[in-house]
């Protein structure tokens, strides 16, 4: 099961004028600059008609959402670094917070999948479960070789429902695995 939003088709042919690798628009500047007003509109849509998660925007914009040493929000690093308003979401550097809001964590399926059998309903987790929750992840990292994707799997743990407190231990099992 994948947590990609279901796009309309309109946002669907703005996606496609977009390139998220920002490794491919490194050396183009031009394609850069083209794809700017595409993601002012796609966001625009997204946001009318409310299609990105709560959880993702609070990732976006809440400081509790922010892991690391600047209390500030995603959003707020890019605030503090000088760029403002829609200069942030023009920014190549947003690239990656566009394809979480649109795809979700960035983590193969199978590993998706198996996260979401340890993990089980999250309706019913409680925080008892966290240690057999992160015993378990900390096991799937090492099988799938996935050190340092801390932060897709906080992503994942407050994509499959899990409560953000929860999605930080999940994160610091994974960052514990050597």
């Amino acid at each position: 099961m994948g947590y990609a939003i279901k796009l309309t088709k309109e946002e669907s042919e703005l996606l496609s004028g977009i390139e998220l690798d920002t490794d491919k628009l490194r050396f183009d500047h031009e394609a850069y600059e083209r794809q700017g007003p595409l993601v002012l509109r796609l966001l625009k849509s997204l946001t009318e008609r409310n299609a990105i998660p709560e959880h993702r925007l609070r990732y976006w914009s809440d400081p509790e959402y922010q892991i690391g040493r600047v209390k500030a929000s995603h959003r707020g690093l890019f605030e503090r670094n000088g760029t403002m308003g829609q200069d942030i979401y023009t920014h190549p550097h947003f690239l990656k917070y566009l394809r979480y809001f649109l795809f979700g964590a960035q983590l193969p399926a199978d590993v998706i999948a198996e996260f979401e059998r340890i993990v089980g309903n999250p309706e019913w987790v409680t925080s008892g479960d966290v240690t057999e929750i992160t015993k378990g992840t900390r096991k799937l990292v090492r099988e799938k070789r996935l050190r340092g994707y801390e932060e897709e799997f906080y992503r994942l743990a407050l994509d499959i429902g899990l409560d953000q407190w929860f999605a930080k231990s999940v994160r610091d099992a994974v960052k514990q695995v050597r």
